[in-house]
């Protein structure tokens, strides 16, 4: 579950670059048609010092410095379609059976021979998700390397794709040491622990010569500072995220914002639990009836949402994940903004006078998040119910919302950053189970949509499985309505006006695809 949910605590340090020239030093390819020189290098300042820790890999330096050092077997291309990478090819001899055609000629950044045999160590050694889907792997030859898997795993190639970097396993690191030895197109340069990393072009890379030769990632932890370093020329891209200023920036004629597909889903999630409920343990709980469910959704105006707090960058949604991830199914809308309707539903229900509840919010830190919040329990006044807003931070939600499950109702946003719409299927709304559930703080439960994932994550073939997917993403959403999409958030990041960054659906910060016009 992501929404940008950085600590920053860094301290801003400017960057002042000298470029000292000299008449004739200068070569004619180094020169635009200007006889100005061609930069080529980059300066990107980010929100959070985690993401350019450079002495192993973290969670939150896979979206930056991880994809510009490392490859995996497979990975995502711009617009989520799986490509081959270390792996040239892939077949299946059978369910169990993934036996890849690895790539030859590839050199690590420290002069090692990229073989079947860093992958082995890998994924023995360096991974411990995997081994509870990989039962076995064989070394054929040096370019040929066969995984078996306990069950039929239809996912996992998207799963080696968002996370199946390849390590080399001549080089173990030591403490307090770098261990970021890759095969990717940038090698680690230099960096100053909580401040910055530098990445230089790897001039032994497979693939095509990148046309960055240095990327500084540098944390700047103040919106203001950071936006100010960008609009000054001390830096070429800037993190961002929307807040009141937007308007004005998006106005600002050296600054490009760049925009990325809409990834991140928000939701109203309800306890569906009918008695001895979290949030009334004496008595029926309102929202375990689907007329209830109905009548919150159809209160919901959901142009007020967007308009508002997200300043227009989003997209109503009916359904968990969004058009770029397998399973989604277009047969599902979203219901209809009703308020007539909704009264109806809670009459219907025995609520004709409403009811209290109390709606947890991560709101501390999240201005826009909170007005988000507000919103919604302003709309469901108008038709009796009575929300009582509980104001939390990231990490006082996740405990009480998805750690102990002891929550009435919620608001709630997550990336689908792993392409699958099985996992989301999993994790939000299987049963409660071993590795089941996980996010499903609602006690939902419903055996056909349980037997429909669990066929799911067996079948092979992909049309098949996708139709299992969407048949239980539709028996969830439209028949139970266990949750209330409300809408798909766009990210952003500013640029100079002379980068040019395709935005990509993982999100990732992939240097070599960034051209300087």
């Amino acid at each position: 579950m992501s929404e940008n949910r950085s600590n920053n605590k860094i301290i801003f340090i400017s960057f002042v670059l000298l470029l000292l020239l000299c008449t004739g030093c200068i070569r004619t390819s180094d020169v635009d048609n200007d006889n100005k020189p061609k930069k080529d290098s980059l300066i990107w300042g980010v929100l959070a010092v985690e993401s350019i820790n450079p002495l192993d890999v973290t969670n939150g330096n896979f979206w930056t410095i991880i994809p510009n050092i490392f490859n995996g077997l497979v990975e995502f291309d711009e617009n989520f379609r799986i490509i081959p990478a270390l792996a040239l090819s892939w077949n299946n001899p059978d369910n169990l059976t993934w036996r890849f055609s690895l790539r030859q000629g590839v050199k690590f950044h420290n002069g090692d021979d990229f073989t079947a045999e860093d992958v082995r160590y890998t994924f023995e050694a360096a991974y411990h998700g995997f081994d509870l889907i990989i039962s076995d792997i064989t070394v054929l030859d040096n370019y040929t390397i066969e995984f078996k898997t306990y069950e039929p795993s239809p996912g996992l190639l998207s799963r080696l794709a968002h996370t199946g970097i390849i390590y080399c396993k001549s080089t173990t690191g030591q403490p307090d040491e770098p261990k970021l030895i890759g095969t990717g197109p940038y090698r680690l340069a230099d960096y100053a622990l909580e401040n910055y990393t530098t990445l230089e072009r790897f001039d032994e890379y497979w693939g095509e010569t990148p046309e960055i030769k240095t990327v500084v990632f540098k944390a700047i932890e103040n919106d203001e500072e950071r936006l100010n370093a960008l609009r000054f020329g001390s830096i070429d891209i800037a993190e961002y995220n929307v807040d009141e200023k937007f308007t004005q920036i998006a106005q600002e004629k050296n600054i490009t914002v760049v925009k990325y597909p809409p990834l991140s889903n928000y939701v109203i999630g309800f306890d569906m639990r009918e008695n001895k409920s979290y949030g009334f343990p004496d008595g029926k709980n309102p929202t375990a009836d689907l007329r209830v469910r109905k009548a919150i959704y159809q209160a919901i105006d959901i142009v007020p949402l967007i308009n508002g707090p997200f300043k227009g960058l989003a997209k109503p949604e009916s359904q968990f994940i969004t058009p770029f991830i397998f399973g989604y199914n277009p047969q599902i809308e979203r219901l209809p903004y009703d308020v007539n309707s909704s009264r109806q539903l809670l009459a219907e229900a025995g609520y004709d006078q409403g009811f209290d509840i109390v709606m947890d919010c991560i709101t501390k830190g999240f201005d826009y998040n909170a007005e988000n919040c507000r919103l919604i329990t302003e709309q469901l006044s108008k038709v009796g119910i009575h929300v009582i807003m509980n104001n939390l931070s990231i990490d006082e939600f996740d405990k009480k919302v998805f750690s102990e499950r002891n929550t009435s109702m919620y608001v709630s946003g997550w990336g689908t950053i792993s392409v699958d719409g099985g996992w989301i299927y999993d994790l939000f709304i299987r049963s409660v189970g071993d590795h089941l559930g996980i996010y499903n703080s609602g006690y939902y439960s419903n055996a056909e949509v349980d037997r429909l994932g669990a066929a799911a994550s067996h079948e092979m073939n992909s049309e098949k499985r996708l139709q299992l997917l969407q048949e239980g993403f539709r028996i969830a959403l439209v028949d139970d309505v266990m949750v209330v999409p409300l809408f798909s958030q766009e990210l952003l990041i500013l640029t100079a006006k002379n980068i040019d960054l395709e935005p990509r659906a993982d999100l990732r910060s992939v240097v070599k695809d960034i051209r300087i016009t």
